[in-house]
């Protein structure tokens, strides 16, 4: 079994063919064929099973094409690593990143990088927060950056912090007021990310305390979508305050309850899979652009205070 193997292997189930691996890898047909053979007989057992003409993956296939990718993953990072070891300070670095941390976290830090390392090329996928976990267990990525803390398999170190706000226009009723309370918001049309991420979950958590259905009339992480409705005064918008649309019309609204409490976005990495030099430095960059971050920020948010009587 070896690299070429493996490559040939994972682009037919990616391409859905022969064909289109064959085109897409500048090979030919029977090449193809020939590696897949070699494969199944080095593995002994079959990877692909016919349909027709339709060629599928066997249960097995499945199974090995997650070790295949993860792989390729660790033999590319081996390749950039030595790299840049050999001065030639040349290294591709993937990284995943939630929607709301990409767009509105990661440019500047990540821009005044490459600035600094002009080798190295960076590769930013946007992910739910549950896919930045799986790319990373796949070695798909070197680095995700998610606001919830992962198992004790990866290592995670903070690297922004921000507060939750409600995002309105600044000729909402709302807007008079300098904070706004979880029970006021779920009275309100919210707009705010789909529910794979930690604020969405935070939301329906707190509308089971209350009592209440959230009103959310939008749930997206196409920044652009959910900073247009809000302009557009369709919904307030339930974000990081760091996501605020841009505009002097605009406001953001910290909620009473967690007033002063920022939530943590961590870098988190494979444990078991020790850091690039270009990983290093990049985590390192990031952490010298942000004060330090508290234990009891990085764990998640505070509990709910109890509500004064008369209060809900």
């Amino acid at each position: 079994m070896d690299l070429k193997q493996l490559r040939y292997f994972t682009a037919i189930i990616d391409q859905a063919g022969m064909r289109r691996a064959a085109d897409i890898l500048h090979v030919s047909q029977p090449a193809l064929t020939v590696a897949v053979k070699q494969l199944e007989q080095s593995l002994g057992l079959k990877l692909f099973s016919r349909s027709g003409r339709m060629l599928e993956p066997s249960r097995e296939g499945y199974r090995f094409y997650q070790h295949a990718r993860s792989l390729l993953a660790q033999a590319e990072k081996a390749k950039s690593e030595m790299r840049a070891l050999s001065g030639l300070e040349i290294a591709d670095l993937p990284l995943a990143a939630t929607g709301m941390i990409a767009n509105h976290m990661l440019p500047g830090p990540l821009g005044r990088f490459l600035t600094l390392r002009p080798g190295v090329k960076l590769s930013l996928r946007q992910l739910g927060g549950p896919a930045v976990e799986s790319a990373l267990k796949l070695g798909e990525v070197e680095i995700g950056f998610v606001m919830h803390r992962l198992d004790e398999s990866f290592e995670q170190v903070p690297v922004f912090r921000n507060q939750v706000a409600v995002c309105l226009r600044s000729d909402h009723p709302a807007a008079a007021h300098e904070t706004i309370r979880w029970s006021q918001l779920l009275d309100l049309p919210i707009a705010t990310l789909p529910r794979t991420y930690t604020l969405h979950a935070r939301l329906l958590t707190e509308a089971r305390r209350h009592s209440k259905n959230a009103n959310i009339v939008l749930e997206t992480d196409a920044m652009g979508l959910l900073a247009a409705t809000i302009e557009a005064g369709t919904a307030v918008g339930l974000l990081m305050e760091a996501a605020k649309p841009e505009g002097t019309h605009m406001k953001a609204l910290p909620i009473a309850e967690n007033k002063g409490y920022q939530f943590t976005v961590n870098a988190c990495w494979r444990r078991d899979i020790p850091l690039s030099v270009a990983g290093r430095a990049l985590v390192d960059h990031l952490q010298m652009s942000e004060p330090q971050v508290s234990e009891h920020q990085v764990s998640g948010p505070p509990p709910s205070p109890r509500a004064p009587k008369g209060v809900s």
